[in-house]
């Protein structure tokens, strides 16, 4: 599998009045961090949700918030899978500078397969389909 490392720049709507990272843009970056890994690794969601009718929601994330990234900084996030199985998946991000190295976040995510309202219990031969 694939790692995603998506970049992006701090811009004025990701921050704060003090030009700090507001703690929600973190997590707006890494949604689109994990719909990157699932295109890099063969699965297009909106297919995915308009032919089968399955939707991936996040059920969990647990998340550090280790520095600020600012105004203006250069930020990847990285983003890996670290379980999968036929319930869930577990994404690991890390969000950080990508000049410097330095980590502002870091974070473990889980998401569910839906359908009909309903978890589905094949999501990772779904995912391996890709």
């Amino acid at each position: 599998m694939k790692e995603s490392n998506l970049e992006f720049k701090v811009q004025y709507y990701d921050t704060d009045a003090y030009k700090v990272a507001w703690h929600g843009s973190y997590m707006r970056w890494m949604e689109a961090g994990r719909v990157d890994w699932l295109y890099l690794n063969g699965v297009d969601i909106k297919e995915l949700d308009e032919k089968e009718g399955i939707i991936l929601p996040v059920v969990e994330i647990n998340i550090k918030y280790k520095s600020s990234a600012k105004l203006l900084d250069d930020v990847v996030v990285r983003t890996k899978v670290i379980e999968k199985n036929n319930i869930h998946i577990i994404f690991e991000q890390t969000v950080q500078n990508k000049n410097s190295g330095q980590i502002y976040t870091v974070a473990n995510v889980k998401g569910v397969g839906i359908k009909n309202d309903k978890i589905i219990r094949n999501l990772d031969t779904i995912l391996n389909q890709g």
